[in-house]
């Protein structure tokens, strides 16, 4: 069969509100404005899917069944950034020829002071409170200069700094905004195999039941990669298979089921400027569950769930950077079901 598929965007990544964020220095000295934004230009997730199966029944509620997927999906949604104004913001701190902050910064390399944010921001406010006059502002900023190194006295930078806001005026620059935002920028496939089974033996109740799946996709995570970069990869894929035996005669009905599933990454680019991939580790768990017809009207059932306390782990980009752990104890039901 032949299908397709689409699905919109989460709605989170689709409004339009633009968030921005201070530079955490100045940007003349290499600080940077940055925002986020959602996109509601983004395209619907589009995926056309090609399914074959067959199926043989050999016996009565037995068979055996092979299937082929094949998903090509474009349109995924990754992180892009894009450098632009916003709202008519100024930038006080560019260091741009003409503006405050420009000019401060000539006069602080001509009078052999560092170049550092608390003199910027200090000489800035000077000039500002001199209306633009460099000599004043020059003997009143040379006067502090009572430290080691000729750096400032702290308590003179203390006093500035609570008393003055430097404001952006007509001859600062707009703000360059590094703006996140999702994008449609991916493509991937995604094919694999599914065998399954069932077999009851005879009249007996006795019979078994299992499945095996083989995933592969064509977008996976570079555990080697530079950390400084962004990956896109897909989440969530790994082999999976379980087996069953089932007991079902004279009103009792019973599974011992044992479920796996093979590594798959959960996440990508965790911990910040790190960006390491998150892997779950390979799990199974072993279930029973047994019910027993007391009437036509009336079931009772006990489940036990994990029966051999199996760990859920996840860990980065080996299995010594362990991420979590959580030790899983087994669980049991009783139930008690009726029909009136």
């Amino acid at each position: 069969s032949f299908s397709r598929t689409l699905a919109r965007a989460d709605y989170g990544a689709l409004f339009s509100a633009t968030t921005v964020n201070a530079p955490g220095r100045p940007t003349a000295l290499g600080g940077e404005a940055t925002g986020n934004s959602g996109n509601p230009n983004l395209l619907p997730l589009v995926s056309d899917n090609l399914d074959f199966s067959a199926e043989w029944y050999f016996a009565p509620s037995s068979y055996v069944s092979v299937g082929y997927f094949d998903k090509r999906v474009r349109n995924f949604i990754g992180q892009g950034v894009v450098n632009r104004s916003l709202f008519d913001l100024r930038d006080p701190s560019s260091g741009a020829a003409g503006s405050n902050s420009g000019i401060a910064q000539g006069r602080l390399t001509s009078l052999g002071a560092d170049l550092s944010d608390v003199n910027l921001f200090t000489y800035t406010a000077l000039l500002i409170q001199n209306n633009g006059n460099t000599a004043q502002t020059d003997a009143q900023f040379n006067a502090q200069r009572t430290g080691p190194n000729g750096s400032l006295n702290q308590g003179f930078v203390d006093q500035v700094l609570a008393a003055y806001d430097i404001s952006a005026n007509g001859n600062d620059p707009l703000f360059n905004f590094a703006v996140s935002q999702p994008v449609n920028n991916r493509e991937a496939n995604i094919d694999g195999f599914e065998i399954a089974g069932q077999y009851f033996l005879g009249d007996t109740g006795f019979g078994i039941a299992g499945s095996y799946t083989i995933v592969n996709g064509d977008v996976e995570v570079d555990v080697g990669a530079d950390p400084s970069i962004d990956q896109f990869a897909l989440l969530g894929l790994s082999n999976s298979g379980n087996v069953t035996l089932i007991y079902d005669n004279y009103g009792v009905s019973a599974r011992l089921a044992y479920n796996w599933r093979d590594k798959y990454l959960t996440q990508t680019n965790r911990d910040g400027s790190n960006r390491n991939p998150v892997f779950t580790a390979p799990f199974g768990t072993l279930d029973m569950n047994v019910s027993y017809d007391i009437t036509d009207n009336m079931a009772v059932s006990f489940e036990a769930i994990n029966l051999t306390s199996e760990t859920v782990r996840t860990y980065g980009r080996s299995e010594r950077q362990l991420y979590f752990a959580q030790e899983l104890s087994p669980r049991y039901l009783l139930g008690l079901r009726a029909r009136f």
